[in-house]
């Protein structure tokens, strides 16, 4: 597995799920659902072919991420530091004031 593909598919949605607030949620939901973080990676690879006649091009990535053992944790874990980054970030700002 590359890692630093990983880490590029990480890091995209991290952004999308910090910009909208959601790192808590996102971190119960991955929680809940590991084990089902294969299947779900082997059902996008089915559904690969018709994502790309629709125009999609980050089922790869996405695949790659849910299949390979380590992927489901390791964004656990960023979102996990994500959201303490958070609330430091939250504490620094209410002092300030």
């Amino acid at each position: 597995m590359h890692e630093k593909k990983l880490d590029e598919t990480i890091d995209e949605t991290l952004a999308a799920i910090c910009q909208r607030q959601m790192v808590l949620p996102a971190i119960l939901f991955l929680a809940g659902h590991r084990p089902l973080a294969f299947t779900f990676g082997q059902l996008l690879l089915i559904v690969q072919p018709l994502a790309v006649l629709l125009g999609s091009k980050g089922l790869d990535a996405w695949i790659r991420v849910l299949t390979h053992p380590g992927g489901p944790p390791a964004l656990t874990e960023r979102l996990a530091e994500l959201l303490e980054k958070d609330h430091l970030s939250n504490r620094e700002l209410k002092t300030e004031t």
